[in-house]
């Protein structure tokens, strides 16, 4: 007691404000748990309503779509980059025919892969790709397959001590902390049936054969959330909120005032119309239902009056709610507002560039530090190989040591480049950046998504058949090496100009 009085005495307040505990702050308590005790509990519940904001609502299904789109778009290009520039042809002659074999369902190329990759990571936090090799008599350019897992197959809720080591959310560690096996269903557990019952055993699967694709936001952290997370709850709420003013406003609009009776006479007021006077008519269900013309004027008994409802002014502001809820559901996904609500109204071309840079950086960061590095380098890894061990390539560095071998390994991944937002400007920009030497011609073009070897081949065969055929090339620049007669006379001259 008396030490603790004396540090209190030496620091009678908190140095951070968020620090203090006076009543304003008297209720926030948060927990000290670490980067796997904070998530593993609630993991299953936040998967499943992930999966189901995803499934029902329009802004969070928008979401996943747009970043999906942005961080994958139509795929990943692969070109291998050793010093060899012939294993580098075949390498990538090679790529290009096992890409639409790759996937051990059948159901997508390599690129189709990596976009139900990244959406899964983005929707449950996690996927695991299990690489299954083929028999060469399977017949694939590679003998080599992919299968996509969803988080599901590997329990988070499995503890255990095999041998010793450690099974710790369903990950078997060995005794330096290395990930040695991986304990799966045999199938999805949300699809089993009794009859295969069998298959909600689990099985150790060697680490080697697995990817685990997922993003770490702390260090040590051993399973994924969702990537929506801070986005779920207030997704939820306004969207209820928003279908019940639709519904409510709906509703009210049926009813335009109602005729108020100054006494109540069964033997009239339920059999006849008190605007026509006629007897009243009734629909199926036995319910009183009275046809207006428009412009109809209409007079009633004597003491009767017309009440009419006043208009609906609910709806003063709400369009600028609605867009402050859709702003904070779109920072929940890292997603602006306007990509999910497709609302541009509030931005011109300055704001808009801001806004994508910003989003592209974010997208970016996951692809370099993520996509790319988890998916897309093992993978090429394991492609070459493959490749070598069944002699579909050769190994242009067998005896440099295990460092130099490497380079076999060595590639170059280009993701989809970023439409041009204002085409002229942009390639003006590209061009004044290679006339002051501030950039390549290489990088200009990876960045976009594209390889300069490809681009200058086929330049190099457009200028081919133009000299064949004659042709010259206007594009604002000097003409191509046409062929032409030296004693054919001058176009001035000639009777066809």
């Amino acid at each position: 007691m008396r030490f603790l009085e004396a540090v209190k005495r030496l620091f009678p307040h908190a140095s951070y404000d968020a620090g203090k505990g006076q009543r304003r702050l008297s209720n926030w308590r948060p927990g000290s748990l670490g980067p796997n005790a904070a998530i593993v509990r609630d993991l299953t519940q936040l998967r499943n309503r992930s999966r189901d904001l995803v499934r029902n609502n329009p802004w969070v299904s928008r979401g996943i779509k747009s970043w999906t789109a942005n961080e994958i778009g139509t795929g990943i290009t692969f070109k291998a980059s050793t010093s060899d520039a012939k294993f580098n042809e075949a390498a990538d002659a090679l790529w290009e025919r096992q890409c639409v074999y790759f996937d051990a369902d059948g159901q997508s190329d390599f690129n189709g892969m990596l976009t139900k990759m990244v959406r899964t990571r983005r929707a449950a936090g996690e996927i695991f790709i299990r690489r299954r090799f083929r028999l060469p008599s399977d017949g694939f350019p590679v003998p080599l397959q992919y299968q996509l897992l969803e988080p599901e197959f590997c329990p988070h809720s499995y503890e255990d001590t095999i041998g010793g080591r450690m099974v710790h959310a369903g990950i078997e560690f060995d005794g330096i902390g290395r990930r040695r096996a991986y304990w799966m269903y045999r199938s999805h557990p949300g699809d089993f049936s009794f009859s295969r019952l069998v298959d909600l055993n689990l099985v150790p699967v060697p680490a080697s054969e697995i990817y685990h694709h997922y993003d770490p936001l702390r260090p040590g952290q051993i399973r994924g959330v969702p990537a929506i997370v801070q986005a779920m709850v207030k997704a939820k709420d306004f969207d209820e909120y928003d279908d019940a003013e639709l519904v409510r406003k709906k509703n009210r609009s049926a009813f335009t005032g109602a005729i108020v009776h100054p006494t109540y006479n069964p033997d009239i007021d339920d059999n006849y119309d008190p605007i026509t006077g006629a007897p009243i008519n009734k629909d199926f269900q036995g319910i009183p239902v009275t046809d207006i013309e428009a412009g109809s004027f209409f007079s009633t008994l004597p003491g009767e009056d017309v009440k009419l409802f006043d208009g609906d002014t609910t709806g003063t502001g709400y369009g600028e709610f609605v867009r402050q809820q859709l702003l904070g559901i779109g920072a929940g996904q890292d997603v602006p507002y306007e990509f999910i609500s497709g609302d541009f109204s509030k931005l011109n071309d300055r704001t808009l560039r801001v806004v994508l840079a910003e989003y592209h950086r974010c997208v970016e960061q996951d692809r370099w530090n993520l996509t790319i590095p988890q998916v897309c380098y093992p993978v090429w890894r394991d492609f070459i190989d493959a490749a070598i061990a069944v002699g579909a390539l050769w190994n242009p560095f067998p005896a440099k040591g295990a460092l130099l071998d490497a380079e076999v390994y060595k590639v170059e991944c280009h993701p989809e480049g970023w439409p041009y937002l204002h085409a002229l400007q942009d390639v003006q920009a590209d061009v004044q950046a290679l006339r002051a030497g501030l950039s390549s011609r290489k990088r200009i073009k990876g960045e976009e998504g594209e390889d300069i070897r490809e681009i200058d081949a086929e330049r190099l065969d457009d200028l081919e058949r133009e000299r064949k055929l004659g042709l010259t090339s206007d594009f604002g620049q000097a003409p191509a090496l046409a062929q032409t007669d030296p004693n054919a006379p001058a176009d001035n001259a000639n009777p066809a100009n």
